[in-house]
């Protein structure tokens, strides 16, 4: 996570841009549905390990293929609003954003030069007035919390506009980072078992997407797996 951190500064710094994408199990359910999103997302720049399945899912791919550890949009999100200068970034999405960005303080607060929580059509006019006030308001880190397939169709499009600017899908994070969210317990995340405290906390709203669409994504990883494994001797 650090590593990841450290990139987007520095690109950054060098006034480079780039799409990160956060990859987890429901991304990978969606494969199985609709073979246009998995070209979708091959198309981000920098992708990392949200979801301990993936990683350990990476271990059977040789030393030099195996992801150290997972890096969520939730540690990614917290980890840059900590900064000491939190660098210009803007917010198109999520349910009330700016009451999390309070909760970090001044920096955190005064970064933040633009956020949209308005409809998102995906029509060129409105990408294109993303892409001219994300301009006017300098910004560096363009968050969007819209949830896929959306967020991530929008930051392809904003991408081809300002090839110049960091941006990130992060779905849900604000609601998680924020004074009615809560994250696992350490050992729960390590283990792999996040997506069991959330159920837990919201079964309503979120056994669908774990106990129906997410076996999908696991099931393509075990196939990725056994195709990775040497084939036996007879």
């Amino acid at each position: 996570m650090k590593q990841t951190l450290d990139d987007i500064l520095k690109r950054m710094t060098r006034g480079e841009g780039a799409w990160l994408l956060t990859l987890n199990t429901e991304m990978l359910s969606r494969f199985t549905k609709d073979p246009g999103y998995r070209d979708l997302v091959a198309q981000a720049d920098i992708i990392t390990a949200d979801g301990m399945p993936l990683v350990w899912a990476s271990r059977f791919k040789g030393a030099d293929q195996t992801i150290p550890e997972r890096t969520t949009g939730v540690d990614l999100v917290d980890a840059f609003l900590r900064l000491p200068e939190v660098p210009i970034y803007a917010i198109i999405g999520g349910v009330d954003p700016a009451i999390t960005v309070a909760r970090y303080g001044d920096s955190a607060q005064q970064a933040c030069r633009y956020l949209f929580n308005g409809k998102v059509d995906l029509s060129d006019k409105q990408v294109q007035q993303f892409a001219d006030t994300l301009r006017d308001h300098q910004v560096r880190m363009l968050f969007l919390a819209l949830g896929v397939p959306k967020q991530d169709r929008l930051a392809l499009k904003i991408r081809a506009l300002m090839p110049e600017l960091m941006i990130t899908g992060i779905g849900g994070t604000f609601e998680i980072l924020g004074p009615k969210g809560s994250r696992a317990p350490k050992w729960m995340q390590k283990l792999g078992m996040e997506w069991l405290f959330r159920l837990l906390k919201e079964p309503g709203r979120l056994w669908k997407r774990y106990l129906i669409h997410y076996p999908a994504g696991v099931k393509l990883l075990l196939k990725d797996i056994l195709q990775s494994l040497p084939a036996s001797k007879s």
